[in-house]
C-alpha cells in the first residue's frame, strides 16, 4: 500500500478542531515575544535572528475551557491573557458559547504581524 492510500485508509479524525486569526502587530514588536518564538518550539512562519515580517504567523493552541491552559500558556504574561481576554470575550469566560463540535478540542489561535484597519 503507498504512502497516500495507507493514510487514506486511516481517515480523517471524527472530532473537528476550531480555530481563530487575531491580527496583533504590537506583539511581534516586543523583544519578549520574538525571544519566546525563537526558543520554543512553537508554529511560526517567524525566521529566527531576523526581525518578523508580515508573514511572521505564530500559533498557539488554547485549551477550549479558556481556564488558562494551552501550549504556550508560558508566553509573557500580558500577551497570554490578551489572548484569553478575547476568546472569553468573544466565546464566553469559560467557552461555552464555542460551537459544540469545538468543545473537546485546543483552540488554534493564529497571531499575525498584519495591521488592520
Amino acid at each position: 500500500m503507498d504512502r497516500l492510500q495507507k493514510v487514506l485508509s486511516r481517515g480523517i479524525e471524527p472530532e473537528i478542531g476550531f480555530h481563530v486569526v487575531l491580527n496583533a502587530p504590537e506583539f511581534f514588536e516586543r523583544k519578549d515575544f520574538v525571544d519566546y518564538i525563537e526558543r520554543e518550539p512553537v508554529f511560526t512562519w517567524h525566521r529566527p535572528g531576523k526581525l518578523p515580517g508580515e508573514y511572521a504567523d505564530v500559533v498557539v493552541l488554547v485549551e477550549p475551557s479558556l481556564n488558562g491552559e494551552g501550549t504556550e500558556s508560558d508566553l509573557p504574561d500580558d500577551i497570554w491573557n490578551t489572548i484569553l481576554g478575547v476568546l472569553r470575550q468573544s466565546f464566553g469566560d469559560n467557552g461555552e458559547q464555542l460551537p459544540a463540535f469545538a468543545s473537546s478540542r485546543h483552540i488554534a489561535v493564529r497571531l499575525t504581524n498584519i495591521e488592520v484597519d
